[in-house]
């Protein structure tokens, strides 16, 4: 019986010059980042994406947008 722990799913936001981008990653998976939106990936993408620029570990904030004064 195996005792591997599976890391814990990561988010993680596209900053890049496009509006967005669609990734087709080393682990098979498939995953469409739009510009400045966090996007939940396994641990083994997010590790994969962790070297490139335009991506970066989403803060863990829990702001509500505002609602807009009437």
């Amino acid at each position: 019986m195996s005792t591997k722990k599976t890391a814990a799913p990561s988010e993680v936001v596209y900053t890049g010059g496009s509006d967005g981008v669609v990734i087709h990653l080393p682990s098979g998976h498939v995953v469409e980042f739009p510009h400045g939106v966090p996007v939940e990936v396994c641990a083994d993408d997010a590790q994969v994406l962790a070297d490139h620029p335009d991506f970066h570990p989403a803060t863990k904030a829990t702001t509500k947008p505002q609602e807009a004064d009437l």
